[in-house]
């Protein structure tokens, strides 16, 4: 990942050369993890970018900054128009966009009430696997980290301070030479890989778990379960165990940053052929036909650039 050839950000309702887009040492998030952002992405459509389930995206990043009461002072229509025009001025097609939102840094201390800042970026490209390994298969390892439970922190809630849970389990597998972990409950069964939600498969079903797991709900989760119904397989929404992946005949990963991630292997076990399913390559498929807009079914869930979102090269400063 690199930014070197990223020219503005957005920062609390203006265009910010990226050199610019600074914030105080103070800041309260940097000393709290008081912050909460999401992962977005756009892909060419018709030659122009179109991102993808913009709408969901937002809505869970209003969730995620009132479950930490935090007021985002931009509606939804003018987040919009910022992430559109930050695309247009970086000159971007294929792209990952974060919107974050943050406490400030007028004040410090654990009972703090700051202003919530509000910040955009985009980027050409975020993996989190290797190329190497979505078309292959990825290593899995079960992580010694556990998922935190609902009851120490709102897991439904996509907060940064969170994510140092699975930077850990991230940490540790890398370490040990795996592609991704997968972190167990406090109730032992199976929560969510690092960044990314778990889909077992067995025959025509295919089967996931719910924030009674203690996860994330993700928006590539949520859209996987409606293109498999559509392509004519059985959903089903339980507890997940261990067990359930070593048996099953396949495994496979998903999220805005990976997409769709086949498991190959678990702590050096074979995950069902070893190699990407028919299942999850056509569910693969089916995902890449509605993210580029190949299939019109799916056309709601892209919000296209108009030509109005232009960039306009005059720099704008706070």
């Amino acid at each position: 990942m690199t930014f070197e050839n990223i020219r503005w950000t957005w920062m609390n309702g203006e265009f910010v050369p990226w050199a610019e887009s600074t914030v105080p040492l103070s800041t309260h998030a940097l000393h709290y993890g008081t912050g909460v952002f999401e992962g977005i992405r756009s892909y060419t459509v018709d030659g122009e970018p179109a991102i993808f389930r913009l709408d969901a995206h937002l809505e869970r990043f209003y969730k995620s900054a009132a479950v930490y009461g935090m007021r985002i002072p931009f509606t939804p229509g003018q987040l919009t128009e910022a992430i559109c025009g930050l695309i247009r001025r970086n000159r971007l097609t294929e792209s990952y966009i974060r919107p974050l939102a943050f406490v400030g840094g007028e004040t410090l201390g654990i009972r703090a009430q700051g202003s919530t800042e509000t910040a955009i970026m985009a980027w050409p490209h975020m993996a989190h696997v290797s190329e190497q390994s979505r078309r292959r298969g990825a290593k899995l390892t079960v992580s010694p980290y556990r998922k935190f439970h609902a009851s120490m922190m709102p897991t439904t809630a996509k907060a940064c301070g969170q994510y140092l849970n699975s930077r850990l389990a991230t940490m540790e597998a890398s370490r040990r030479g795996y592609d991704e972990a997968l972190l167990l409950n406090i109730e032992g069964t199976v929560a969510e890989a690092a960044v990314a939600n778990v889909f077992v498969v067995s025959g025509r079903t295919l089967r996931t778990n719910d924030e009674k797991s203690s996860i994330l709900m993700g928006i590539t989760r949520d859209s996987i379960l409606q293109l498999a119904v559509a392509e004519g397989f059985k959903v089903e929404v339980g507890t997940i165990t261990v067990e359930d992946l070593c048996q099953a005949d396949e495994v496979f990963l998903c999220g805005t940053a990976s997409e769709i991630v086949p498991v190959a292997e678990l702590d050096g076990s074979r995950m069902g052929r070893g190699a990407p399913g028919p299942v999850t390559s056509q569910i693969r498929s089916a995902f890449d036909r509605a993210k580029t807009g190949a299939s019109s079914e799916w056309d709601h869930w892209l919000h296209r650039l108009a030509a109005e979102d232009a960039p306009v090269e005059t720099a704008v400063s706070r």
